[in-house]
């Protein structure tokens, strides 16, 4: 039996608190903040942006989500919706458990960050240790094709010296 793929796209529009055009995560149309707060309206995840690297105030925690997104083997944690006031990975931040194989990427589960740093981790471990797996939301799969997309989120355009 053929597994259900959803379709994921990137577009380019605003959200509730970000009223500059910039990357938003569709799921089968919807944006992926709608889909997690309509099914935890009270908690407060609509507005939420991608983890998109450029915006990021601290460029080690740009490197930490860029190299998870380029992690091709294996199950990873993946954050991929961040609060938009500080873009970092300290306040609210949604993970996915990535699992990614020839020809599909799965989202096996979403959830809620909530491991804290401690100065005895390595900070690029700490990530995804403790996760409060948000349940209502199902696996998602996606073709390698348009799991590419992402490739906008997740790239370091980094400014160079002239």
């Amino acid at each position: 039996m053929c597994p259900i793929i959803n379709q994921l796209n990137v577009v380019y529009m605003e959200s509730k608190y970000v009223k500059a055009e910039h990357p938003i995560i569709l799921v089968d149309g919807i944006s992926l903040d709608k889909i997690i707060d309509e099914q935890y309206p009270d908690r407060f995840f609509l507005g939420l942006i991608p983890t998109i690297v450029d915006w990021m105030i601290l460029r080690k925690e740009a490197y930490l989500v860029q190299r998870r997104f380029n992690t091709s083997q294996g199950i990873h944690i993946l954050p991929i919706l961040m609060c938009p006031d500080d873009c970092d990975l300290a306040c609210t931040l949604i993970v996915a458990e990535v699992e990614v194989s020839e020809k599909l990427v799965k989202w096996k589960r979403i959830g809620v960050d909530t491991s804290r740093y401690d100065e005895s981790c390595v900070y690029e471990e700490y990530i995804g240790t403790e996760v409060e797996w948000l349940d209502k939301i199902p696996e998602l799969i996606f073709s390698k094709e348009d799991y590419e997309q992402l490739n906008i989120i997740y790239t370091l355009n980094e400014i160079q010296d002239e």
